[in-house]
């Protein structure tokens, strides 16, 4: 016989829309009202977690639960399976990116989750932009245009072991809504993006979405 722990546990890594939905439901104390646009954003991002897709774009309005999905859960979730993955988390503002990091480390540390998972948050060195767990693991936040050097996304490679998640670039709304029609600030992210972002992984297997 399985406890009420282990059903709740399996239920809830089963795939990102019941992490979601359980996790928004415990901690925000009401349900996550699902659409069909989750259930397709949620499975693309099943298979990031399972190392069938390395590059992921997500196109989708405002308000439509991508925030909530593709960042805060996700990568909460992505903590759950392995305490040890690393992830850098980007967006055009510093204060949105940490405010998003901040909202991710409420759930790791919420009485929900913990009764759940082993993930445990290293006190003593965690900031707004960057906290890690007892296990190796962390989170670090800023701006496109941010200083990124010292911290990689993602585990080194051992050759011959097999795939298991390790930790992501997220990056949400790279460009300002008032900026994405101004060609010099496009090309200067898009630089940013291939010169320096892009590198900030510890190996090829590293997602970016």
């Amino acid at each position: 016989m399985y406890s009420d722990t282990e059903i709740r546990r399996a239920w809830a890594i089963q795939n990102p829309l019941n992490f979601t939905r359980y996790f928004f439901k415990m901690n925000g104390a009401k349900r996550f009202i699902v659409g069909s646009h989750h259930k397709l954003v949620c499975d693309a991002l099943d298979k990031v977690l399972r190392g069938e897709c390395r590059k992921l774009i997500i196109n989708i309005a405002p308000r439509y639960g991508k925030t909530e999905l593709a960042v805060k859960n996700f990568i909460a979730m992505g903590l759950a399976i392995n305490p040890a993955s690393r992830f850098i988390h980007l967006s055009y503002s510093s204060d949105l990116a940490m405010d998003n990091s901040m909202a991710i480390k409420d759930i790791v540390t919420s009485d929900a989750y913990m009764s759940l998972f082993d993930t445990r948050i290293k006190y003593g060195s965690d900031t707004k932009s960057r906290w890690d767990t007892v296990q190796g693991g962390g989170v670090y936040a800023t701006s496109t245009l941010g200083q990124i050097t010292g911290f990689g996304a993602g585990a080194v490679e051992t050759p011959g072991e097999p795939y298991r998640f390790s930790g992501a670039i997220v990056i949400d709304d790279p460009i300002k809504p008032e900026d994405a029609l101004s060609d010099v600030i496009r090309e200067r992210v898009n630089r940013r993006f291939e010169t320096t972002i892009r590198n900030r992984v510890n190996s090829r297997d590293t997602p970016i979405i």
